[in-house]
């Protein structure tokens, strides 16, 4: 098939899935099918940058996905917000001063960074998250277990938990070995707050905590590291760590969403990025044999161009090419997002508009441009798993 803009397959069609084997998402729709029509449970995980830190992209396809297979969730949330705009929607999310982030990163320490590629720890007495069900939209509203995403470690301190305000149990870290460990907490299927409590008597070290809920349906995670880009999951995440977040998470569907960093170096050297990507599919498929695995292409980036344009920059059309190729090789799929919501120039059009949908440094959307995408991806979903039933 030839290649036409930015590398696009002429057989598909702008907004559409691409997958030239005809198989990347089986496993993704055999679950959304049996979800929707025997019941039990669907579940995504969405690595991305910046833009799906603030869940806006990532919240729109969550919710509709729930509202047409069911809520049977919201899934992970960070302890903590690592970054001032860290938030998630249709859920209660509250933590105290006192947890020190560490987001993934180019470093040299243990690489130990959970399933949402932030760590969070504390030496210190009554350091505190809470997680619950929202009193408001039509998702969020129940939940039948919390399960707290941790570390285990020698000389690993203590957490206790409080369910809807009541001391529930007291979990100790320490543990010969460094290992992920994860502790269910099971409550009535309806309205709930879970809070962990740091007991300050060793270093305790949290990622995360999801929330599910008991009935059929879809859980949706938002994965977004602000700054992150594809080499970190190649290069920065210790590879045996991951894969036991992975194993216990156990998603249908993987959505690999990078390319707004990379795009602002013109000269990326593409053999590594090209390695970096084909290593992180290598390793997905290490840890989840059989998974379906999504490239999201990045979305239109811009810079100041002659004369103070608005302009394309000119590393998305390349690697929104690359990934294609790499996703067809790999039998992966992918998704055009730069394509779909308008090719070239967009960010333009779009930073113009009124109201704005896009922010003021030509990469973020606006809640308005996040709902736009989101709704693009979700449309794609749904219309490649009409066609295969």
């Amino acid at each position: 098939v030839e290649d036409g803009p930015a590398g696009q397959a002429t057989a598909s069609k702008p907004g559409e899935i691409e997958d030239p084997s005809g198989r990347a998402l089986d496993h993704f729709f055999e679950a959304l099918e049996k979800t929707e029509t025997e019941g039990g449970q669907t579940r995504v995980c969405h690595y991305g940058d910046s833009p799906i830190t603030n869940d806006g992209i990532t919240l729109t396809v969550r919710r509709k996905l729930q509202l047409r297979f069911g809520d049977a969730g919201h899934g992970f949330i960070l302890i903590a917000r690592p970054w001032g705009w860290y938030s998630h929607a249709n859920v209660s999310h509250e933590a105290s001063a006192g947890w020190e982030s560490d987001p993934i990163s180019i470093s040299r320490g243990d690489r130990l960074y959970g399933l949402g590629g932030v760590s969070f720890t504390t030496n210190r007495a009554g350091v505190t998250a809470s997680f619950g069900t929202t009193e408001e939209g039509d998702t969020g509203r129940s939940v039948s277990s919390f399960i707290i995403h941790y570390l285990k470690q020698p000389g690993g301190g203590d957490f206790e938990i409080y369910m809807d305000g009541t001391a529930y149990a007291r979990v100790s870290t320490a543990a010969e070995d460094t290992r992920s460990a994860f502790h269910r907490v099971e409550v009535p299927n309806g309205p709930h707050k879970l809070t962990v409590e740091t007991v300050g008597n060793g270093e305790a070290r949290l990622f995360g905590v999801v929330l599910e809920n008991g009935g059929r349906g879809v859980q949706y995670d938002s994965l977004g590291v602000n700054g992150a880009y594809i080499g970190l999951l190649a290069n920065y995440i210790d590879p045996d760590h991951w894969f036991e977040q992975l194993r216990h998470r156990r998603p249908d569907l993987v959505i690999i969403g990078y390319g707004a960093n990379e795009s602002q170096f013109e000269r990326l050297p593409m053999d590594q990025y090209e390695r970096d990507t084909k290593e992180v599919i290598r390793r997905i498929r290490t840890a989840l044999p059989g998974v379906s695995i999504l490239f999201i292409g990045p979305m239109d980036r811009g810079a100041r161009g002659a004369g103070g344009a608005i302009i394309t920059r000119p590393m998305i059309p390349r690697l929104i090419s690359c990934q294609r190729r790499i996703a067809a090789e790999a039998g992966c799929a992918f998704f055009d997002t730069f394509t779909a919501m308008g090719g070239e120039g967009t960010v333009d059009l779009w930073y113009k508009a009124k109201p704005k949908l896009m922010g003021g440094d030509f990469t973020h959307p606006t809640a308005q441009g996040a709902e736009i995408v989101g709704t693009l991806i979700y449309d794609a979903l749904i219309e490649a798993y009409e066609k295969r039933k």
